[in-house]
Formats: C-alpha cells, sequence, structure tokens
C-alpha cells in the first residue's frame, strides 16, 4: 500500500498504527471484568424487595425456607439459590360473568357478579405452596369454581318471579355461603359481593310482559267501573240535590199559597165583619131616621103632605088613576074651599 501524500509540496506521512496492549495486561484486565461483572451479579441476586401490596415467601431448592410470610421491603437472600415467590395481598375483585343458573321452576337466568377479596397473611404460604401450582399463577382459576356452584345452590331455592323481589337477600346469601366456603378453603377474606346484573330467559321475560299487560287490562277495567260507580254516585247525589231543591221550592210554594190564602181569608173575614158592621150601622141609623120621622109625623101629620108638596116638580102626572079623580089628593091636600083636617082627625 502506498502512503498517502500530503498537501503538494509536503514529505509524505507514515501509516497510523494501533496500540496493541502487552498480552499479560489483557488478560488480568478480562480477568478482572468477568469479575466484576460476577460480583455484581452477585450482589444483585443477594436482595430483593416487597412491594407495600404484597407479600413473599422464600424456596431453596424447592423447600420453603420462610416460616411466616415476607412483609414488604428489602430482604437478602441467597443469590442464585434462593426463589422469590410473591403475592398481591391488597383487595382484588373477581368478575364472573353470564353464568347460567336454575331457579326452583326450572327457569334458566344469566347472572354475572364481583366478589372483592383480600388475602390476610395467614393465607399466604397456604395459598403460595398448599394450593394449586406453586406461586400466585392459578389462584383465581381455583376459585372460581367454587364462587360458581354456590351461586348456583342459591339461585336454585328461588321461584323466578320473586328473584326481582328478594335481590338483596339472594345477594347476602351469596356472599354468606361463598365467604364461608373461600375462607374454610383458601384463607380468603370476602369483603362485598355485587350481583352486576341478571337476565331472564325471553320466555320468561315474554310471560312476564304478557302478564303485565293482562294485570294493566285488569287495572284499567276496574278503574273504569270505579269511574262509572263514582259517577254513577255522583248523578244520585246531584238528582237527590235537585229534588231535594224541588222539593223545597214546592214547599215554599205551597206555604206561600197557604199563607196568601189563610191571608185572604182573614182580610174577607175582615171585610165581611166590616161591612156586617157597617150595615148594622147603617139598619140602626136608618132606623133611628124612621124612627124620629115616624116621631115627628106622628106628633105633626102635615109633615107629610109638607113634605111631597115640597118636593114636588109642578107637573101633573101622566097616569091618572079612573074618572073623577083628582091629581092632587096625590098630594094629600085638600080641594079647594076645604079645610085641612086637624090633628086630632088625622089621628082618627
Amino acid at each position: 500500500m502506498q502512503n498517502e501524500r500530503g498537501p503538494w509540496g509536503s514529505a509524505p506521512q507514515p501509516p497510523f498504527k494501533t496500540p496493541q496492549l502487552p498480552p499479560a495486561l489483557a488478560r488480568l484486565l478480562g480477568v478482572g471484568g468477568f469479575a466484576i461483572v460476577a460480583i455484581v451479579a452477585l450482589l444483585l441476586g443477594s436482595f430483593y424487595v416487597v412491594q407495600p401490596t404484597e407479600m413473599a415467601g422464600v424456596r431453596r431448592f424447592g423447600t420453603v425456607v420462610t416460616d411466616k410470610p415476607v412483609g414488604p421491603g428489602l430482604h437478602f437472600k441467597l443469590p442464585f439459590i434462593d426463589v422469590v415467590d410473591t403475592i398481591q395481598t391488597s383487595l382484588d375483585t373477581l368478575n364472573l360473568s353470564n353464568l347460567t343458573v336454575y331457579t326452583i321452576d326450572n327457569q334458566a337466568v344469566t347472572v354475572s357478579l364481583g366478589v372483592s377479596y383480600r388475602i390476610p397473611a395467614t393465607a399466604v404460604l397456604k395459598l403460595l405452596y398448599q394450593v394449586g401450582r406453586t406461586g400466585n399463577v392459578d389462584i383465581t382459576e381455583n376459585i372460581r369454581p367454587i364462587l360458581s356452584d354456590r351461586v348456583l345452590r342459591v339461585f336454585a331455592t328461588q321461584s323466578t318471579v320473586s328473584i326481582s323481589a328478594n335481590r338483596e337477600q339472594i345477594a347476602a346469601q351469596i356472599t354468606k355461603n361463598v365467604a364461608e366456603a373461600l375462607n374454610s378453603i383458601f384463607g380468603l377474606e370476602i369483603t362485598d359481593l355485587q350481583l352486576s346484573s341478571i337476565t331472564y330467559s325471553p320466555s320468561f321475560q315474554a310471560s312476564v310482559e304478557a302478564a303485565v299487560q293482562a294485570k294493566n287490562d285488569a287495572i284499567r277495567a276496574e278503574n273504569t267501573v270505579t269511574k262509572v260507580q263514582y259517577e254513577g254516585e255522583q248523578a244520585k247525589v246531584q238528582a237527590a240535590a235537585q229534588a231535594a231543591v224541588r222539593i223545597a221550592q214546592a214547599n215554599g210554594e205551597a206555604e206561600a199559597a197557604i199563607a196568601q190564602a189563610r191571608a185572604q181569608r182573614e182580610a174577607s173575614i175582615l171585610q165581611a165583619e166590616g161591612t156586617a158592621q157597617a150595615t148594622t150601622l147603617t139598619g140602626e141609623a136608618e132606623a133611628k131616621i124612621i124612627q124620629q120621622v115616624g116621631s115627628a109625623v106622628a106628633s105633626n101629620p102635615g109633615v107629610v103632605a109638607y113634605e111631597t108638596a115640597h118636593r114636588w116638580n109642578g107637573m101633573m102626572p101622566a097616569t091618572m088613576l079612573g074618572s073623577g079623580s083628582n091629581p092632587l089628593t096625590m098630594l094629600n091636600l085638600p080641594p079647594t074651599g076645604q079645610s085641612r083636617p086637624n090633628a086630632e082627625n088625622a089621628q082618627k
């Protein structure tokens, strides 16, 4: 390989060579680096950290070397020999969806529920090394069948039509049964259970809708009957009120007629009594007048002739009583040349 030439007119540069370590030093550095890596790995494998939401157990060659759960914090172990298994002990929820159960009347019901549970310290080692595989890889798979069984048992004692009304009692009974089973088998603490959904079969829903419709029709018919009865009662009350008004009006008119007749009768009686009294007074007055006239005529017979002559209008009567009648005799006047009889003769 030719040397590279420098700038024009300059001398040629020698080729660059990578510096080489002495073989002994290179071997020393390799061994030292491996030792450092081994030491770091050893240090890192000598401790472990447990989180606040966890507890742990330690196995050594397949044997559990911890007699009680290891709590949160920094802990030491034998590197590359001890194996640490952790499990979550904080509150957790296991959801069971679309579980088909059957009621006492053989109706299928689909339910979904969630169970909130906590792993106490006393159950940590049991769940890690005595349930399923080692560690916490299949805890929920062991819980799920028990939860399904207890739900099926409770719903098998219920009739389909009473599920909605007894929902709280059903949830309480499931919680009680599940808590007892999971505590006795796994040592878990059940804090709550929620029935998130209950779905009935289409045939049952159709029958419920038909029953509701029939009930609504019956209520509507009952309301119609009640309305008719109420309107009839109103009509009766209204008719009775109108009859009472008419009776009161008739009674008032009758009483008014009676009062008017009584008033007319009393007025007639008073009028008749007044007429009778007037007639009596008139008769008594006429009788007194006649008596006075009689007394006057008796004491002076010429008064009659005088009164007759006084009342004569000077005309002769148109009718004569026979021949030879003298009209002056009608006036009780003596003929010419004759003297008027005296009172004694008149009395005779």
